[in-house]
């Protein structure tokens, strides 16, 4: 059925992401023309104008936006380092553009006080365009990150099993941002949205666990354990301020609010349902399915997604980053560290994957780095081939192989 909108054509920016990817099938639908940028488009449905960039290519960008009446914009970073060039090009007076964002993000405060999202917000509302802000809670998939344990049947540790969130099925953020970029009547407005209750993390465990038909139990992690996980990830102020945050929601649960069913008509995906919807998300892989998610997540450039298959504790071995010697590498934290410090002279300009290739338990990758070494700035490409094993569903080991040494850093 064809949507009664008073737009043509949409962009998605974040188009395969865990919204986007329904945002582009909704306005496809419906009927509209629908171009979607990501770093891989290979998975886009057809009909879909595919646009293969990082956002922060402004040449790739404003071809992207050209003639179009309506923007979802995801911010894949966790810092808004380019966001006001990037808003400078989308935002023109008459065009929509909705930006997910995050509850967290309060008016009365600055930019800097809120946040990347709060400091995207700034540079929208400052680009001219006709901007709307989905300040979303928890996203329920955030919850993904346990499957690497569930699969491999050890319990789940979690930091304050007690606290309780009010995540949000990221199929609703979608429906409200369709409704946002095609209907007038949403410019200037920030939208609060969460789920239709506020289900403590110990329960979430659970209805994952019923929902993928597995054993499932939850041990509280200690906060310096679950600190040191996030900095695999995450810079340590927001770190920080996540687990004081959560701490909180033990005696004061988040907020939630019936901003879905006012603006769709519909009540907001309650979090059981979206364990039932994702069950199998939970439950073993095959060796073949882990290696061809795997390989997917790296050419999204997705590395929260290839973490999912990784488990906690894999042992990477790479001889040629160690002076010949084959030393074990155990735990996420330590591996993304060391590759922090292998990278910091290095601006990496594009990664490729060959692969996978899959026998018994596990699977070989080739990557080539197209990468320029700061100090020299002489641009290079390096290539390795990672050799991972399989277990439970997860990685747990990988051995690499150089084609081309590694660069030293400083």
């Amino acid at each position: 059925m064809a949507l009664m909108t008073d737009i043509k054509q949409a962009l998605v920016i974040g188009a395969t992401g865990n919204i986007g990817r329904h945002v582009v099938r909704m306005l496809r639908d419906r009927g509209l023309a629908v171009r979607g940028l990501a770093r891989d488009v290979s998975d886009l449905p057809e009909g879909v104008d595919r646009v293969s960039a990082d956002v922060r290519d402004l040449d790739a960008l404003r071809a992207a936006v050209r003639d179009i009446d309506a923007v979802l914009l995801v911010w894949p970073f966790m810092a808004a380092d380019g966001i006001d060039d990037v808003a400078a090009v989308l935002g023109r007076p008459g065009r929509r553009v909705v930006y997910v964002s995050a509850m967290s993000v309060r008016d009365d405060a600055p930019p800097e006080r809120n946040g990347v999202w709060g400091q995207v917000e700034d540079a929208v509302r400052r680009s001219g365009a006709d901007w709307t802000f989905l300040r979303a809670s928890g996203f329920a998939t955030n919850t993904l990150q346990w499957a690497p344990a569930i699969r491999a049947g050890r319990p789940v540790r979690v930091p304050y099993l007690h606290a309780a969130r009010s995540l949000i099925d990221e199929r609703d953020i979608a429906d409200v941002a369709v409704l946002a970029m095609t209907s007038p009547g949403h410019a200037g407005r920030a939208y609060t949205l969460t789920g239709p209750a506020a289900v403590t993390q110990a329960e979430q465990v659970r209805l994952v666990g019923a929902a993928a038909g597995l054993p499932v139990s939850a041990e509280e992690a200690g906060h310096d354990e679950a600190r040191a996980e996030m900095l695999s990830w995450a810079e340590p102020g927001f770190a920080d301020a996540a687990l004081a945050y959560w701490a909180s929601l033990v005696t004061t649960p988040e907020p939630v609010t019936d901003t879905v069913r006012q603006l769709t008509g519909s009540s907001a995906r309650p979090f059981a349902s979206w364990a039932r919807d994702h069950a199998a998300d939970f439950r073993p892989l095959s060796v073949e399915e882990v290696a061809r998610r795997y390989v997917e997540a790296f050419r999204a450039g997705r590395m929260d997604r290839a973490l999912t298959l990784t488990d906690p504790g894999l042992v990477r071995i790479a001889p040629a980053e160690t002076g010949g010697e084959r030393m074990e590498l155990r735990g996420l934290p330590h591996i993304m560290a060391n590759a922090e410090r292998l990278t910091a002279d290095l601006e990496i300009h594009a990664v490729t994957a060959d692969g996978p290739f899959v026998g018994g338990d596990r699977f070989a990758v080739r990557f080539t780095f197209d990468q320029t070494h700061r100090p020299t700035g002489r641009r290079t490409e390096a290539t390795k081939l990672s050799l991972y094993t399989v277990a439970g569903g997860t990685i747990v080991r990988e051995e690499v192989s150089y084609f081309d040494p590694p660069a030293r850093p400083r």
